[in-house]
């Protein structure tokens, strides 16, 4: 009896740890945005909906939340694009050599991106190897750079989480049998026909959850658009750095993330509703 006992409170133990953590770091954080988010005055003042009625008074901030997601969006999209490959390749590849190369891989997630950064400030500068190849085959005129622009801020969060993709993808697709694309082969189907109608049903789901890992922070990101955005690159993350800090205003501030997470919420639940649709396929495959 005592032994069933302590074996139906080993998971509540064992979840109590990660529990606290996700209270500390998550609920708490978010309980207190929102509360700010309904206190203009600041503690002890009596709650208001004056930030958000602000906030939708000025259509400019639905049009930054909007031009904020879809440039996620499509910084994510491009980030699958390119890890495809890659990501596949790595999967094939015998234990070491693979090894190897997901170590050269991840080096760069470690290293600061504030440095990444800057790095990629001067590849896209007038005077870096990408512009000069540019010139050469007339995509830009002499002294053109794509520098304080939404496409420069969309090639750093590639960049920045290029390696976060190809990880997840790779976990995905090391699970997918070589029998099976060989009996594919032996079959008399192509390269193409077995990347589409075996590899990519098999790796969908891993696709989904790369898809979301990745446009959570490219979505809350304002750094990267800081520096290399510009004036037209500016997203809804500049906004609310600038309310907390500069115009000392966290309500406003806080009713802007309120804005941004919302949507974040949204375009993420539709996306991971496509999970169950790509785990029915890839049974339809395995079958």
């Amino acid at each position: 009896m005592m032994r069933r006992f302590l074996n139906l409170l080993a998971t509540p133990i064992l979840l109590l740890p990660a529990a606290i953590v996700l209270a500390l770091m998550v609920v708490i954080p978010l309980a207190v945005l929102i509360w700010f988010s309904f206190a203009p005055d600041g503690a002890g003042a009596p709650l208001s909906l004056d930030s958000y009625q602000r906030m939708i008074d000025s259509p400019l901030y639905a049009r930054l939340a909007i031009k904020t997601l879809w440039t996620a969006g499509l910084a994510a999209l491009i980030t699958a694009a390119i890890a495809w490959c890659p990501a596949w390749a790595l999967s094939r590849l015998p234990g070491r050599t693979r090894n190897l190369i997901l170590l050269a891989v991840i080096i760069p997630y470690l290293t600061s991106y504030l440095l990444l950064i800057y790095s990629i400030f001067v590849v896209l500068g007038p005077g870096s190897p990408i512009m000069a190849l540019l010139r050469l085959v007339g995509l830009a005129s002499p002294g053109a750079s794509i520098l304080y622009s939404q496409p420069a801020t969309i090639v750093m969060l590639v960049y920045e989480n290029l390696p976060l993709m190809i990880f997840v993808l790779f976990s995905g697709m090391q699970r997918i049998d070589g029998n099976l694309l060989a009996a594919a082969g032996s079959l008399g189907a192509g390269r193409l026909r077995r990347m589409t109608h075996i590899v990519f049903p098999m790796a969908a789901p891993a696709l989904v959850s790369a898809l979301v890992m990745v446009f959570v922070p490219m979505g809350g990101a304002f750094v990267e658009s800081q520096i290399l955005g510009g004036p037209h690159g500016l997203l809804l993350g500049n906004i609310i750095a600038d309310q907390m800090t500069r115009a000392d205003d966290p309500s406003f501030g806080s009713a802007l993330s309120i804005l941004l997470l919302l949507g974040m919420l949204i375009i993420t639940g539709l996306v991971s509703a496509v999970r169950p649709v790509a785990q029915w396929v890839k049974g339809l495959t395995h079958a």
